[in-house]
């Protein structure tokens, strides 16, 4: 079945069919309103253009997010370690992390030696 258009407006090739329900609390629904009306322009105009052309940054990168969860990780592993010093006393201390230090670095040296046999 075709329709025939007989006068009036043209149809718009570019059709607004999907919809999306936005939810504004007073003062964001006022903010959108006053928006709306410096820009000259109807309230879903305003928020349709706004969605499509204001580029939004995410909260933070996944790579930024990993980088918070190490430094979380670092300050608890500081503060367990300040915590084990004051029990123990800092000489010891300092004797058990150089002792953790030099079992890290031969580890390191074994994983490289190793991984050198492959290539």
């Amino acid at each position: 079945m075709t329709i025939n258009n007989k006068g009036g407006r043209p149809l718009s090739p570019h059709k607004k069919n999907r919809r999306i329900n936005v939810r504004f609390d007073e003062q964001e629904y006022r903010l959108v309103l006053h928006n709306a009306r410096i820009a000259n322009m109807k309230k879903s105009e305003w928020v349709r253009k706004s969605a499509i052309l204001k580029k939004i940054t995410p909260r933070y990168t996944p790579e930024q997010l990993k980088v918070f969860r190490d430094f979380t990780g670092a300050a608890n592993n500081l503060n367990q370690l300040t915590k084990k010093a004051h029990q123990i006393g800092l000489s010891q201390m300092a004797h058990e992390c150089q002792s953790t230090i030099n079992h890290i670095n031969r580890c390191v040296d074994k994983l490289l030696e190793h991984g050198g046999e492959n290539h």
